[in-house]
């Protein structure tokens, strides 16, 4: 199974810096975590990749807040921006959804063939479909290689009886499934982060680490993230 993985999801330089002191070694960058995070800016990411040579970055595509149902012309945006972050980002995370919230195969083919080999992560969009285990499937044929997502419950904790039947969905030797990755994401935290993991059988997880400061910023917290990695 190798090694298990705690992926911080950082929307500010402040974050990057903080999950990096805390250990982290892969970031999803965005901006906007309050409106459930939105494309970062390219001079943040351009700071972060010269700060962090080595950091794993995995970037967030999503221009805006609301549904995941684009117009030719969003995608057109996306499309943009995937191409602006291919020098500094080592992945991407996104996806889009059809008016039904069934994966937009179409579309989310078209982000994926954007970034030009590069691993593509379809976000929790996932969660709003209704047929997860059939559109896990649609995601395997056009080359997605990880799916974050709480099991469609508010938390990952609570989706855990979905995300053990995905990672299995993902394991069997008979086909490509096993190359695809469940990564379960939201409201992980240092008490909750192993059983997540062993009670669904993944081995990458996702969490933001974040506190709210006394200025009000929310911000991530190395020691949070230190607290998962030494947890897990």
């Amino acid at each position: 199974m190798g090694k298990r993985i705690l992926e911080v999801c950082t929307d500010s330089l402040q974050s990057v810096i903080n999950a990096v002191e805390g250990g982290a070694e892969r970031i999803e960058l965005c901006s906007a975590l309050s409106l459930d995070g939105l494309t970062p800016s390219i001079g943040l990411l351009k700071s972060v990749r010269n700060l962090y040579p080595n950091l794993k970055i995995h970037v967030l595509i999503r221009p805006r807040e609301g549904n995941f149902v684009y117009t030719d012309e969003e995608l057109s945006v996306m499309i943009q921006d995937i191409k602006e972050a291919l020098p500094y980002a080592d992945a991407f995370v996104s996806g889009a959804l059809d008016k039904e919230n069934n994966i937009n195969i179409d579309s989310t083919r078209r982000l994926i063939e954007s970034c030009q080999g590069k691993p593509f992560t379809f976000h929790r969009a996932f969660d709003y479909c209704k047929n997860p285990l059939q559109e896990l499937d649609k995601l395997i044929r056009i080359g997605v290689k990880r799916v974050l997502t709480s099991g469609q419950q508010t938390t990952a904790e609570e989706g855990i009886s979905l995300l053990k039947q995905l990672v299995q969905a993902t394991n069997d030797p008979n086909d490509n499934h096993h190359n695809l990755t469940i990564m379960p994401g939201g409201g992980v935290n240092a008490s909750n982060a192993l059983r997540i993991l062993e009670a669904t059988g993944a081995h990458e997880i996702h969490g933001s680490c974040s506190i709210v400061q006394k200025n009000g910023i929310k911000v991530t917290n190395a020691k949070l993230v230190k607290d998962i990695i030494n947890s897990i």
